[in-house]
């Protein structure tokens, strides 16, 4: 390569570090590092309003009625008239306000992650599911009573069922859960399904869950319009055959007479 050659390639290389250097701006194309600060919100709207998501004057994310939030953006505070910047989750309908923060330049933690449900009219914080586990199926319910208005705490327990003697067996049991609040994780070591031996005799074998009473083995309809069938009457589940890690929200789906149920959300 010639003098002049080398020459010109020096100052297009010149050129493109100053132009790379010159970029100073928020959003997804940061060429200049100088404070950077990452902001996520994930989690559900249990609702049947639509949220509008926005970051101070970026354009804004309109987030559908019972859908998942999903929200992400990334900001270079390298403008020293630009230290802070706003985000605000409102309802759409009437522009109201549900959730506010306010993210300055100065924030110790380069990240700032929110992970919320909104229903009711509130925004509450969506749990965190856990990783998932060798050896562990890992569940977190939340039951809404929808229908019959029931506010008193439940059991929800997880059974296997053998078909031809018509036998359940309680696997495990989540304990005392209010309806519309989210359990703590339970677990259980998986196990199979399909045609197994129950007392000498070949039977298919299922995984049917039902909802009592706190504290009790009677069904949480008893007493009102609704009749209870064992094996009609199953809240929703994941499989139990492989080491997951669950959050499933569940609602009621009465069909003529009988109470059965409806899953609203699986994540």
């Amino acid at each position: 390569m010639n003098i002049k050659n080398i020459l010109t390639a020096t100052a297009i290389s010149f050129f493109l570090l100053i132009a790379l250097l010159s970029c100073n701006k928020g959003g997804d194309q940061l060429l200049y590092h100088s404070n950077i600060h990452l902001f996520n919100l994930s989690g559900y709207n249990n609702s049947n309003e639509e949220l509008t998501l926005q970051l101070d004057t970026f354009p804004p994310t309109v987030t559908p009625a019972f859908g998942k939030i999903a929200f992400g953006a990334t900001y270079n505070f390298n403008d020293p008239k630009k230290q802070s910047l706003k985000f605000t989750m409102k309802s759409k309908a009437n522009d109201k306000i549900l959730l506010e923060r306010e993210i300055k330049a100065t924030d110790t933690e380069a990240e700032t992650n929110l992970n919320l449900i909104y229903m009711d009219g509130k925004v509450g914080d969506f749990p965190v599911i856990p990783a998932p586990e060798e050896g562990k199926v890992q569940l977190i319910y939340m039951f809404q009573s929808n229908i019959l208005n029931y506010r008193e705490p439940v059991d929800i327990v997880f059974k296997k069922y053998y078909f031809i003697p018509k036998v359940f067996e309680e696997v495990v049991r989540i304990k005392n859960l209010k309806p519309n609040e989210f359990s703590q994780p339970i677990s259980f070591t998986p196990f199979p399904l399909g045609v197994q031996e129950y007392n000498g005799q070949k039977t298919p074998v299922l995984f049917r869950a039902h909802i009592y009473k706190a504290g009790t083995d009677i069904p949480y309809n008893a007493g009102t319009p609704y009749e209870f069938n064992p094996l009609t009457s199953v809240a929703p589940t994941p499989s139990p055959v492989k080491a997951s890690s669950k959050l499933l929200i569940i609602n009621e789906a009465p069909v003529n007479n009988m109470i059965q149920f409806n899953k609203v959300l699986e994540l």
